[in-house]
C-alpha cells in the first residue's frame, strides 16, 4: 500500500478513545525521537554506504520536487529514522458486507477519513476484531510512509528506503503533494492527486537525466498498472449492481464469493502474461 497521511491531528480529539490517543503519540514520538539529521549521518562513518547513497538521492528528490514540481521539497526528508520494523503504520480499512461505502470516522482538521492507523500491528489486530463483532469486513495492511502535513518534519524511514529508485522517488513525491495539497474528508481526491504528480515528477525527472531508456519502461509499467486497476473497477461496478438486487442474503454471498475469486484469476493471468509482478511497483497505498 502506498503512504496514507495518517496525522497526529486525528488523535486530539475527545471522542478517540484514550488507547488511540496513547498509542498514537508514543508512536510519533518514537519517530522524532530516532530520527536524526541527513548531515550527521552522512558525515558519520558508521552509516552503511548504501543509506548515504539513498540519503542524497532524497535529497536530489527533494531539490527536483522544489524546483520542477512545486513542492515543498525543503519541508520533509532531511532526516532519517530507523524504527527496526519493516513498517511505520497499519491503516485499517472496514466495509458492511453488503456494500461499497466504506466505514469514515471523522477527524479534526482533516474531516472524515475512511481509513484509521496504529502503529503497533496488535493494536490494529484487536480494533479489527471489534469491528468483525459488529459485522464489518476488514483490510488491514502494513503502510511504509505517511505525511503528518506539516505538523512535524517528516523523515526518511528505513521502512521505504530500501525500494528500488523509481518506487523510492515516487514514494517521495506522493507523500510531498499532501504536503502541498490536502482537502478535508476527500480520501479519493488526494490519494488520487498524490499518484497523478508522483508519475508525472517521474516521467519529469527521467527526463531530466536523459533516461529515455528507463522512461519507456516506466510508462509500460502505467499501462500495466491501469490494466490491473480497470479489473478492479469491473469487479468493484458487479458487486454494486449484486449488492442493489433484492436476492436472497444467501446467494447474494455466493455470488460476491464468486465474483470475488473471478478477480483474483484475472489478476494471476494478468501476472503471468507479464512474468511477474515487478509491473506494479507500488509498496503502500
Amino acid at each position: 500500500m502506498r503512504g496514507f497521511p495518517f496525522l497526529i491531528f486525528i488523535l486530539l480529539t475527545g471522542c478517540q478513545t484514550i488507547g488511540f490517543y496513547t498509542q498514537g503519540i508514543t508512536g510519533q514520538a518514537e519517530i522524532l525521537w530516532k530520527s536524526q539529521p541527513n548531515e550527521k549521518l552522512l558525515a558519520s562513518q558508521a552509516t552503511p554506504e548504501d543509506l548515504k547513497k539513498r540519503i542524497i538521492l532524497a535529497e536530489e528528490l527533494c531539490r527536483f520536487a522544489s524546483e520542477e514540481l512545486a513542492l515543498p521539497g525543503d519541508a520533509a526528508y532531511h532526516r532519517y529514522a530507523d524504527l527496526g520494523r519493516p513498517h511505520v503504520v497499519f491503516v485499517l480499512h472496514a466495509s458492511l458486507e453488503f456494500s461499497m461505502e466504506p466505514k469514515t470516522w471523522h477527524y479534526p482538521i482533516v474531516g472524515e477519513l475512511d481509513y484509521r492507523g496504529y502503529f503497533k500491528q496488535a493494536d490494529a489486530m484487536a480494533y479489527a476484531e471489534k469491528l468483525r463483532a459488529e459485522g464489518y469486513e476488514i483490510h488491514l495492511g502494513g503502510t511504509d510512509a505517511y505525511s503528518t502535513l506539516g505538523t512535524f518534519h517528516d523523515p526518511l524511514l528505513n521502512t521505504f528506503t530500501d525500494y528500488p529508485e523509481i518506487d523510492f522517488a515516487e514514494t517521495i513525491f506522493h507523500e510531498l503533494t499532501h504536503l502541498r495539497i490536502f482537502r478535508k474528508g476527500e480520501t479519493t481526491f488526494n490519494e488520487s492527486l498524490a499518484n497523478t504528480v508522483a508519475e508525472e515528477g517521474i516521467r519529469r525527472y527521467l527526463l531530466s537525466k536523459g533516461r529515455r531508456a528507463d522512461l519507456e519502461d516506466y510508462e509500460e509499467r502505467l499501462i500495466r498498472r491501469r490494466e490491473f486497476y480497470d479489473e478492479i473497477d469491473l469487479t468493484r461496478r458487479q458487486l454494486t449492481a449484486l449488492y442493489a438486487s433484492a436476492i436472497p442474503e444467501k446467494e447474494m454471498r455466493a455470488r460476491k464469493s464468486k465474483l470475488l475469486a473471478n478477480l483474483k484469476a484475472r489478476a494471476r493471468a494478468l501476472q503471468e502474461r507479464w512474468g511477474g509482478m515487478k509491473w506494479f511497483p507500488y509498496r503502500c497505498q
